[in-house]
């Protein structure tokens, strides 16, 4: 069989997003994926902006399914490939779109840039001493080998084949967890929407209270740590990154770090951590919270300064669970974007947090859910496990067959097992 070598740009158009400028920008608000939005091989929807777009700019920066993104600057070649998850979503500057030509497989082409950006094998064309980029005319010279089309389209489909078994396994992770928050809400919010303020209280049924989170958790904040430690054969150090707007965990966003940390610092899957710093414009992340997961690598796993680690007290009525719901409800939210301090970067006080005034349901109430939840979060970190395997497979598989090293035949017998 023979395959051929191909310039990007001959085999694909290549297309540089719209410059982000609010006081030039006419037409009507759109949503838009910016860097932050794409990570390797997927992309991260539940914090996009908008920005407005004119009728005749739809062509030539919206996204069709099939379109590749990838990152200019950050992380420059970080790609995922667009299923359109969200109708009329638009891109912004700080990212390409490679759209494949006919008789080129978009989901094969996606694939062969998927590992040349986790192989480093694009850093030589990146631009720039301290902050990298990929620009487009360097993008260009990207070089491709291509199959006949029909094989294009079998080494892909096995490809995809993974990442599908993984995106159904996500699906039911957000059904679980969907399933934990329902009943939150269905047990406790309504309670809560029947109380005071924090300043004071409302009517409670038998056996409930309101009482401040001091009196349930203690708060330890992580290592502040230096860019001398940050090595990648460290250990897993939990960050800013890992906390979704909204919240809950992002396993991509970890750093791995060898430096010095104590036992205060350090925290285990099924801990519960939170934002106690907010980068985003909306402050969408302050106060968010999460439960660690598993972790491939794990030995030690730390977090960084900008996160708390919550630990219930001895004999708190309330546990991890119980307690990352309340943090990540509207109520919370609320009050801990009203305590956050700071012009550009909000901080929040470990003070301001233990004085939150929390509904307490009553210890039996309480224990359903604890049990109900932890359930759901084990069967949850075994679909999570599951992933790992089916992402690390692929991955192995990945850059022998797009280079014909590895015949499609065996690469199916292998799929099926890992079915």
């Amino acid at each position: 069989m023979i395959w051929t070598t191909h310039k990007l740009s001959a085999i694909a158009e290549l297309t540089l997003g719209k410059m982000l400028d609010q006081k030039k920008n006419k037409g009507e608000p759109r949503p838009y994926l910016a860097n932050v939005n794409v990570r390797w091989g997927s992309f991260d929807l539940s914090d996009l902006r908008e920005m407005r777009f004119e009728p005749h700019e739809a062509e030539r920066y919206g996204l069709r399914v099939g379109d590749i993104v990838m990152c200019e600057g950050g992380e420059p070649g970080r790609c995922a490939l667009w299923k359109g998850d969200v109708p009329g979503t638009m891109l912004q500057k700080a990212l390409h779109r490679v759209r494949a030509r006919q008789g080129v497989d978009a989901r094969f082409l996606f694939y062969s840039l998927f590992a040349k950006g986790r192989a480093g094998e694009l850093e030589y064309l990146f631009t720039g001493a301290t902050i990298k980029h990929l620009p487009s005319e360097q993008l260009a010279k990207v070089t491709v080998q291509l199959p006949p089309p029909g094989e294009q389209l079998r080494i892909a489909s096995i490809l995809g084949a993974y990442d599908d078994l993984i995106e159904v396994n996500r699906r039911r992770i957000a059904v679980l967890e969907e399933m934990a928050r329902r009943l939150f809400e269905e047990w406790f919010v309504r309670v809560a929407a029947g109380t005071a303020t924090d300043d004071g209280e409302g009517p409670l049924p038998t056996g409930w209270s309101m009482q401040r989170l001091g009196e349930l958790i203690q708060l330890d904040k992580g290592v502040s740590y230096s860019g001398d430690g940050l090595t990648p054969d460290g250990d897993p150090l939990v960050n800013l990154k890992n906390i979704l707007a909204g919240g809950g965990f992002r396993t991509d966003g970890l750093k791995w770090y060898s430096g010095e940390v104590k036992a205060r610092h350090c925290v285990v899957p099924g801990d519960l951590v939170m934002a106690n710093t907010d980068l985003t414009p909306s402050g969408g992340v302050i106060g968010n919270a999460a439960l660690v997961p598993m972790i491939d690598r794990a030995g030690r796993i730390a977090i960084t300064h900008h996160l708390f680690a919550v630990r219930p007290l001895g004999g708190s009525p309330v546990g991890r669970h119980y307690l990352c719901q309340w943090l990540n409800s509207p109520r919370f939210k609320s009050y801990a974007r009203g305590h956050a301090n700071g012009a550009t970067v909000l901080g929040l006080r470990a003070d301001s947090v233990l004085a939150h005034r929390t509904l307490v349901p009553p210890p039996a109430l309480a224990k359903r859910f604890e049990d109900f939840a932890s359930s759901s979060y084990v069967l949850a970190q075994n679909l999570v496990r599951a992933n790992q395997q089916l992402a690390a497979s692929r991955d192995l598989l990945l850059p022998r067959l797009i280079s014909g090293d590895l015949p499609a035949t065996a690469a199916e017998r292998e799929l099926e097992a890992a079915a």
